[in-house]
């Protein structure tokens, strides 16, 4: 019996390309799986090839994953990475060929179908959050992805989840000491003048009331049908600096239930990810600020691609304790609420950063619960606080302290630029 036509399509002139950019003792494995897939041959082929192929290649995964998580990040060479992505890829290939050869033997196909797409978009998400866009297919993972996904909302249903519930009334609590640093909409004049250039911290108002994202991401539905089967990283725990702290792969969608919808003594938070990257199509609901294009460099203005854009997605009770980071940020919130402290970079010398490498950008002071004891330089302190309400924007300098604590199911998405 004919196959049905595959929902996986790769250009396979340019993937097989990507052979040059990978290391020999894993091209050597993929050539002749990769030559079989892109010929007819692969309509051929039996379940026995299939399965020895898919654990070939499985068995370069894990020898990509061992270089992958040896010594730091930064340090693994990018070929590995190129590897890990094609793998993913081949790998994805070749398991809706498996599903494909045994579908006529399943009581169940739909159910069965199911599985298999949703594994293969598991498989694709760590290809995309471990690996490197492919020089000849850069976009070759996330479309894969976003295909498979749509396919999985339209055929199998969407999960029908409850609203967020934010509950924040806006009194006196909410109120900001610093009136002279509310600005609404701000000319780029003014706030090259009034506030990139001095480096204050300053809210901004009405500036992103025309992203889409304000009303749409307010529903979980909405942000289920798009991510729903997609995995992301989301940290555990009170906060980065606590013992209880700790990273996991999740479904989007289980993170949603588990976390943000319904309360979880467990907290959950999507913190500081990419997740535009991995789903460009979130990218549609929002706009990289214009004032995001003043540079602290004399050389050039920013461009839009040098904008590092973070989502940061959870319930109520999230914590990034007391830090700085090295460029500018913008905060903006896409709903809920936060407040947010802010130290100067002047006031450092009171706030006992960590003397180690990893956390010399953090303070050990709980600016919310201070032990005087402990830290007293800290009562010297003089400190700022911001709270951020939905379709507001925070600029936070560089190097300037600040802590973040959600009031509220929130999501805010970063703007980094230097």
């Amino acid at each position: 019996m004919a196959r049905s036509a595959p929902m996986i399509t790769v250009p396979w002139d340019l993937l097989a390309k990507e052979l040059e950019h990978i290391p020999m003792e894993i091209k050597l494995h993929l050539i002749p799986i990769i030559n079989m897939l892109r010929t007819s041959d692969k309509q051929l082929a039996s379940e026995t090839l299939i399965n020895s192929s898919i654990t070939r290649v499985e068995a370069c995964l894990d020898r990509t994953w061992e270089v992958l998580n040896s010594g730091y990040w930064k340090d693994v060479p990018i070929e590995y990475r190129y590897c890990y992505s094609l793998c993913v890829a081949v790998k994805a290939i070749l398991l809706e060929f498996q599903y494909e050869i045994n579908a006529e033997s399943f009581s169940d196909k739909e159910e069965k179908k199911k599985t298999v797409l949703r594994n293969i978009i598991n498989q694709i998400d760590k290809g995309i959050l471990l690996g490197a866009p492919l020089p000849n297919v850069p976009n070759l993972l996330t479309t894969i992805a976003t295909k498979l996904n749509n396919y999985c909302t339209e055929n199998f249903g969407a999960t029908n989840l409850e609203e967020f519930l934010i509950n924040h009334q806006e009194n006196s609590d909410l109120i900001s000491n610093y009136p002279d640093r509310h600005f609404e909409r701000p000319s780029m004049q003014t706030f090259y003048n009034k506030i990139f250039v001095p480096k204050l911290p300053a809210i901004l108002t009405d500036c992103m009331s025309h992203w889409k994202a304000l009303t749409l991401w307010k529903n979980p539905n909405y942000l289920n049908k798009i991510a729903g089967s997609r995995t992301v990283p989301i940290e555990i725990g009170s906060s980065y600096t606590e013992e209880d702290w700790t990273q996991h792969l999740v479904n989007f969608s289980e993170f949603l239930q588990k976390h943000v919808i319904t309360n979880n003594s467990e907290v959950g938070y999507l913190a500081q990810h990419q997740l535009f990257e991995q789903i460009p199509e979130l990218k549609e609901d929002f706009e990289v600020p214009e004032y995001c294009c003043f540079s602290d460099s004399e050389e050039k203005d920013v461009e839009a691609s040098e904008v590092d854009i973070n989502a940061w997605f959870g319930p109520a009770g999230t914590v990034s304790p007391l830090h700085f980071d090295p460029k500018n940020n913008l905060l903006s919130q896409i709903f809920g609420y936060k407040r947010v402290i802010l130290y100067s970079p002047v006031e450092t010398d009171n706030l006992y950063s960590y003397d180690t490498k990893l956390l010399n950008n953090t303070a050990q002071v709980d600016p919310v619960r201070p032990d005087y004891d402990k830290w007293p330089n800290f009562r010297k302190a003089d400190g700022m606080t911001f709270h951020l309400k939905p379709g507001e924007m925070l600029y936070i300098p560089p190097k300037w302290w600040h802590h973040v604590t959600s009031l509220t199911p929130s999501f805010s998405i970063s703007f980094w630029w230097h």
